[in-house]
């Protein structure tokens, strides 16, 4: 199984550590599942850190995180046309949808991802998406 993180979820990661949450991604790792994030979550975190005052420290948490991940996934033609798809069926129903929500979304449905989220509320709709909500407590 492949599980992909969202933004939201890799900023809690790196901000408050939970316990339960980091217990539950080595599990689902040494279980043998992939746990990825997409290459647009990349561009996400790294941009986040551009918003520091300490960049370079910032810098080697997004890095530290991301090398103990199992992979950033690079953007592909199949999560181009997933999103493509994505933002047609919004436009025609009147709805708006975050660019990076969209784009990982489709990410997500080309590699048969579970995406592990905190607010699923962007993701509600979207035919075929699996999402996985992690309860903040």
């Amino acid at each position: 199984m492949i599980i992909m993180l969202s933004s939201d979820l890799c900023r809690l990661v790196l901000r408050q550590q939970p316990r339960d949450l980091l217990s539950r991604l080595q599990a689902w790792s040494a279980n043998g599942d992939e746990v990825v994030i997409s290459a647009i979550t990349y561009a996400e975190l790294v941009a986040g850190v551009l918003l520091t005052e300490k960049q370079a420290a910032h810098m080697d948490l997004v890095t530290a995180f991301c090398e103990r991940l199992e992979d950033v996934l690079p953007w592909n033609r199949e999560a181009v046309d997933r999103y493509t798809a994505i933002q047609q069926r919004a436009m025609q129903a009147g709805h708006a949808i975050n660019l990076n929500d969209a784009m990982v979304a489709a990410h997500a449905l080309s590699v048969k991802a579970t995406l592990l989220v905190v607010n699923d509320k962007p993701f509600r709709g979207i035919e075929g998406i699996q999402v996985e909500t992690w309860s903040v407590a």
